[in-house]
């Protein structure tokens, strides 16, 4: 489908798929400031958009309702790189902090200012009410729409913030602006996700539907044979590489019981298999093409069951020590599961390898 709008007062002719999300959408054509914070759900307002004269998450709009539409995003306030009113007043009084929505926020009360000359508190409310921010209280948005009101007749306008203190000290106890707030707050490019290139491909994950099972059958070559799948990973061609999800500092005393991806599933939503393709509908639609057999074993609910004696053995795969291992250990190993998998502990902690102690 082929759609016509305008984008921040300029033309636009796009191809795109009807049902397609416009946040996405607008992200992917640069618009940063219209971000994802509720997984496409558009409830969280930081993809805030001015669409026709009405503040709209993006995420609740598909790409056919642009048809003819006039689009405003954060990216159209201030201008040649200078920072507008309102995202002024908004560092000045430091309300950016994760940055996020900090855009969303800019928009939102530029918005209102259009409309209504000095809002009550009640009107700021009813217009903030739709973003959700842990970032900052109301009483700081309060401040900016003060200051920003101040300035629209004395641009050199100022407000009580905060309160100073220790003369003595040049920074501590003194108001100063964060330093990476002005390019949040513009949507500039400061996430991960801002740097991503256009020709990126995506990874999506399948999990597993059981707490605990083995996998006895894994087929990925329809999913691999999918036009734009790029390479799909399981337990089968994954590095051999263990590790730990605990983390610790070096020397790591935890067991390293982990690899990317096991035969072993110790959890709903434990790693099967990953796919790369080069869009995430092809990546999503690969993901149904695997087969995948399990055998459901005994799941571990409560901790009395963890330490029943005939409880399930959770990691019963064998142990190798780095230094130390106990001279029990081959007898230990002995009575351990062979799937070609195995646990690393680098020194003694008083861990023993037994299994009463691996449930």
């Amino acid at each position: 489908m082929i759609i016509h709008f305008t984008l921040n007062g300029a033309p636009q002719e796009l191809t795109v798929n009807p049902g397609e999300n416009v946040q996405k959408l607008l992200f992917n054509m640069g618009m940063h400031s219209v971000r994802n914070s509720d997984d496409g759900f558009g409830f969280a307002g930081s993809d805030a958009i001015i669409f026709n004269g009405n503040i709209v998450n993006a995420s609740l709009l598909i790409a056919a309702q642009l048809e003819k539409a006039d689009i405003r995003t954060a990216e159209s306030l201030g201008k040649w790189n200078e920072l507008s009113l309102v995202q002024q007043a908004m560092v000045d009084v430091g309300v950016v902090q994760s940055g996020y929505n900090d855009p969303a926020a800019a928009l939102i009360i530029t918005d209102l200012l259009d409309r209504i000359a000095a809002p009550t508190r009640e009107e700021i409310d009813d217009a903030l009410s739709g973003l959700f921010s842990r970032d900052a209280g109301w009483q700081q948005y309060y401040q900016v729409i003060e200051l920003a009101v101040a300035r629209k007749n004395n641009p050199q306008a100022t407000i009580d913030i905060a309160p100073t203190f220790r003369d003595d000290l040049e920074v501590i106890g003194k108001h100063y602006p964060k330093t990476d707030a002005a390019k949040m707050v513009q949507a500039k490019p400061c996430y991960v996700e801002d740097r991503v290139t256009a020709d990126a491909c995506v990874i999506k994950m399948l999990r597993s539907p059981h707490a605990h099972a083995l996998i006895t059958h894994l087929d990925v070559s329809k999913a691999e044979a999918l036009p734009g799948v790029v390479h799909v990973i399981t337990h089968l061609n994954c590095p051999d590489i263990y590790y730990t999800p605990g983390g610790q500092s070096a020397p790591e005393p935890s067991p390293l019981d982990r690899r990317m991806f096991g035969k072993k599933m110790r959890h709903v939503g434990d790693r099967v298999a990953a796919v790369v393709a080069e869009s995430e509908e092809i990546a999503l639609e690969a993901l149904k093409l695997i087969e995948v057999e399990y055998e459901v074993l005994k799941p571990v609910m409560s901790i009395d069951e963890a330490m029943a004696e005939d409880a399930p053995v959770v990691h019963d795969e064998p142990v190798v020590y780095v230094a130390g291992a106990p001279d029990t250990l081959e007898d230990d190993n002995s009575h351990a599961a062979q799937r070609g998998e195995h646990m690393i502990i680098n020194f003694p902690i008083r861990f023993s390898p037994s299994q009463k102690y691996r449930r």
